[in-house]
């Protein structure tokens, strides 16, 4: 029999995340399938190498060369028609205007395959930041929604697009030892990119305000010296930690009260079920998975977006006993549907059923 042809088209990575680790596992994961081959393209590479050893990826720009969004089309069709090993299912992956590219290039071709558009962003984000919007949609075939938040955009669309709900899986980890039992400090955790759309000053101006003098672990690269900044300005630049970038985001973080997800939006923000699979809380703006996977007093609270002020209000209730700290076992209970395995064997069943189709 045999195997299907999977590849997964991004635009560039720029920075360390989610999505190069959600590729990494999905790789790994379809290297031990009988029925299914994986290959990744991307079309313009930032000099970051993201990818492991066993995940090779084929790369069509330098970043020097600032090519446009057609210049990109063009380099992938000439791909397609030179490449050893056509793809029979494509997965236009990151921004929203990946799908819109691979169309272009298929439609240069001449080739018919099955197009699944699988964005990393809202629509809204991508729609503000100048990478696709809503209007993408209707270049895919199939789109994979990968959080509520982007269902509910394609639903709002009033567009025909066709789509199929997958989690992004998640490794949990090996648990030593029982968290409960370790004396918490009133200290935050954040782990992901710096930049503004993560909105990391609420925080600041949260714990700023706060009666307790709670501090903050930040992990993560990007915008660094401008957030320094941002928390002197707030007057907490001696309760925030900043690690940089960490293999391990989550060592030295048995202490940790709360994880915390202040963004203004996210497409599925792998963090949150990260967090609570190693019995973490996590108090979130509702963005992403958050107002699917929060339980409000059992794993963690929601707070408005750019809401400082409740932020303020629930550490400060947490500080007076008056809320409680949600405990690690009913943490990790609570996202084991995002286990790696049970993630990507749906993915993968759902990507053979629409390939199927295509054939039938």
């Amino acid at each position: 029999m045999s195997k299907i042809q999977v590849e997964i088209v991004i635009p560039q990575l720029a920075e360390k995340g989610g999505l190069d680790q959600i590729i990494n596992d999905f790789y790994e994961y379809v290297s031990l399938k009988e029925d299914m081959e994986l290959h990744i393209v991307q079309l313009v590479d930032t000099g970051l190498v993201w990818w492991n050893e066993l995940c090779p990826v084929a790369n069509l720009y330098e970043a020097a060369e600032n090519p446009s969004f057609m210049d990109t089309a063009e380099a992938y069709a000439d791909y397609l028609e030179s490449a050893e090993k056509k793809p029979d299912v494509i997965l236009a992956t990151g921004w929203p205007v990946t799908i819109t590219i691979v169309r272009e290039a298929l439609r240069r071709t001449g080739q018919r395959i099955l197009l699944i558009g699988y964005p990393h962003m809202t629509l809204q984000e991508g729609q503000e930041t100048g990478v696709g919007g809503v209007a993408c949609l209707n270049d895919a075939d199939v789109v994979f929604a990968i959080s509520k938040q982007i269902e509910n955009e394609i639903i709002d669309s009033g567009l025909p697009t066709r789509w199929l709900r997958e989690d992004n899986g998640i490794r949990f980890p090996e648990v030593s030892g029982n968290r409960d039992e370790i004396q918490k400090k009133k200290k935050l955790l954040y782990i992901g990119r710096l930049v503004g759309g993560k909105n990391l000053s609420m925080v600041y101006r949260a714990i700023a305000n706060a009666k307790d003098d709670w501090s903050l672990r930040v992990v993560g690269q990007g915008e660094t010296e401008k957030e320094k900044h941002v928390a002197d300005a707030c007057g907490v630049s001696d309760r925030v930690e900043f690690c940089g970038y960490r293999n391990n985001p989550y060592s030295n973080s048995e202490n940790v009260m709360f994880c915390v997800m202040p963004s203004n939006y996210e497409g599925f923000c792998l963090v949150i079920p990260e967090a609570l699979s190693r019995g973490i809380p996590v108090i979130s703006t509702p963005v992403g998975c958050a107002t699917e996977v929060i339980r409000p007093g059992e794993n963690g609270y929601l707070v408005n977006v750019d809401d400082d002020g409740m932020l303020t209000e629930i550490l400060d209730l947490i500080s007076d006993g008056k809320l409680p700290i949600p405990d690690a076992k009913t943490c990790r209970e609570s996202v084991t549907e995002f286990e790696l395995n049970h993630a990507f064997e749906k993915m993968c069943g759902d990507i053979k059923a629409l390939y199927d189709e295509c054939i039938d």
